[in-house]
């Protein structure tokens, strides 16, 4: 392995590392929204005084993890993809493939991260507050929803760089491994090598 991978390969896994914190961050706000809920439901059941802002902040929430999720979902590779064909591809159209992929994904990144930056700073701009009784700045959800998309943005392109040094230097398993598809069991996996 050269150094330009060695260096691509340590920069992906430090965006593994930033990616799983940020999952298991936004998992844990999940988890605290679903438990104001169900103390929200508690309380309006027994008719006591509701807890004020589980609504609005849930849905924050709901947002942030839209954005900030989609970067450990694709390093992962647990995202969905449909076999079309695929697997009946020669090897080389498949490395094809994927690498068409993979640059697809950073561009749409890319376009979704600058379209969520200008819906910020006019939230910030015009000073809008959420129409609420809590009358959050809007600007707070919002920066860290943009910031989610900034961040899917940068992961997809770390690890297009990193699959493109793999398709240049190392070859097309290497490149399988990164952003190929992969099969619904790893015991199918198994299967098929030993039949070739």
């Amino acid at each position: 392995m050269n150094i330009l991978t060695s260096l691509a390969s340590r920069l992906l896994d430090a965006t593994r590392f930033v990616s799983r914190f940020a999952n298991r961050l936004i998992g844990g706000m999940l988890l605290l929204v679903v438990a104001l809920i169900v103390v929200e439901v508690v309380l309006r059941k027994l008719g006591l005084a509701s807890l004020r802002g589980v609504t609005e902040y849930s849905g924050y929430v709901l947002a942030i993890l839209s954005s900030w999720t989609l970067a450990h979902t694709l390093i992962e590779r647990a995202h969905i993809r449909i076999d079309l064909g695929y697997s009946k591809m020669p090897p080389v159209a498949r490395t094809l493939l994927d690498l068409v992929s993979i640059f697809s994904v950073v561009l749409v990144g890319w376009v979704i991260a600058l379209h969520a930056w200008p819906v910020l700073a006019r939230s910030w701009s015009n000073g809008s507050l959420a129409n609420t009784p809590l009358s959050t700045p809007l600007w707070i959800p919002q920066l860290i929803w943009a910031l989610g998309y900034i961040w899917f943005a940068i992961a997809a392109s770390v690890l297009g760089v990193r699959a493109v040094l793999a398709a240049l230097l190392q070859g097309r398993a290497e490149v399988q491994a990164l952003i190929g598809m992969t099969s619904e069991s790893p015991i199918l996996d198994a299967a098929k090598e030993e039949r070739r």
